[in-house]
């Protein structure tokens, strides 16, 4: 038996992960009411029986893609705590990075508008709840002391003006560059009150 040669070899693997990064673009695009099986489907290339075939039902699709994008930002957040010369706050130093940036080198796709896509559905929630309490669990020898979770509050405060007209960029990047060089500062201080 011959094989057709206009015949597409199956690649589940592949064909899922292409399903999953179209729809963290669309997601990033158009927010989580833009991703469509069929719109996934159209820029897969598949119909929406192959997008089917993988996910069962678009939540299901929504939440693989939450889990695949975490998986994503922990190579990113691991990579900048390996490039990262001090322990102390080193993972503070990489959540305010990650937080104060609409774009992450090593994410294919907005990660602002992703991350607000996680923020406004009670599962996807949750999903981040659980995300960041075991990175902090992991990094409680460096990054438990009260200053750096002030630190991280305040990214997550600047991070929320990004979804506002009132964002100032160059004001965003300065409050961005003091909040890193104060999770170095917090180290010396906490020497100090010893």
């Amino acid at each position: 038996m011959t094989e057709n040669p206009h015949q597409r070899k199956k690649e589940p693997q592949i064909i899922r992960q292409s399903i999953l990064q179209h729809a963290m673009q669309l997601a990033a695009q158009k927010g989580v009411n833009g991703v469509s099986i069929q719109a996934v489907a159209d820029l897969v290339g598949v119909t929406k029986g192959g997008v089917f075939h993988h996910f069962p039902n678009k939540q299901k699709l929504l939440e693989s893609m939450v889990i695949c994008l975490l998986e994503q930002l922990d190579v990113v957040i691991d990579r900048l705590i390996a490039e990262d010369d001090q322990s102390y706050g080193c993972f503070t130093r990489a959540y305010i990075e990650i937080t104060l940036e609409k774009q992450i080198h090593g994410l294919k796709h907005s990660w602002s508008a992703i991350s607000m896509t996680m923020l406004t559905d009670k599962t996807f929630n949750e999903y981040w709840i659980d995300w960041l309490n075991a990175r902090l669990q992991c990094h409680a020898e460096t990054d438990a002391d009260m200053e750096l979770k002030i630190l991280r509050y305040a990214a997550d405060g600047i991070w929320l003006t990004m979804f506002t007209e009132v964002e100032d960029v160059s004001e965003t990047s300065v409050l961005k560059k003091e909040l890193i060089a104060r999770t170095y500062r917090a180290k010396a201080e906490s020497f100090i009150s010893v």
